[in-house]
């Protein structure tokens, strides 16, 4: 190799030593962006997670209640006892029973519901977090 041709090659390495760290920086500057709007993103989900639990928890309440007066009832109602309104046919005391029944299913639905949500919530906080802590690294 003459002068020339090392010269030209040294260029032309240089040249593509350049072009390769520009990518980087570029790539750099993507996955901080991406990042950034990741955490936007979380952080907004995470808002909107926290006012719909807030939604939530009166309606959990309430199904709580409803859950406490059914287990109640419960006890309350031996297997005699509702054999021996089937057998009288008390049809209010049935009805009645029958509708606390339904207002626990309802109610132990409604709370599962609330416990989902409430799961979905953590999951995005501690993706936020980890976003946080990732970023200050």
């Amino acid at each position: 190799m003459n002068d020339q041709q090392i010269t030209q090659f040294f260029t032309e390495l240089r040249t593509k030593v350049d072009e390769a760290e520009k990518r980087v920086k570029e790539l750099s500057a993507t996955a901080k962006t991406a990042a950034d709007k990741a955490q936007s993103q979380a952080k907004a989900q995470l808002a909107g997670l926290e006012m719909k639990a807030k939604e939530h928890h009166a309606k959990l309440e309430a199904a709580e209640a409803k859950a406490k007066k059914w287990l109640e009832e419960k006890a309350l109602a031996t297997k005699e006892k509702i054999e021996s309104w089937k057998a009288q046919q008390e049809v209010k005391r049935l009805d009645a029973y029958a509708k606390l029944a339904e207002d626990y299913a309802v109610a132990s639905i409604a709370a599962a519901g609330s416990t989902v949500d409430e799961a979905a919530r953590a999951v995005v906080e501690a993706i936020g977090a980890r976003l946080d802590a990732d970023s200050a690294k």
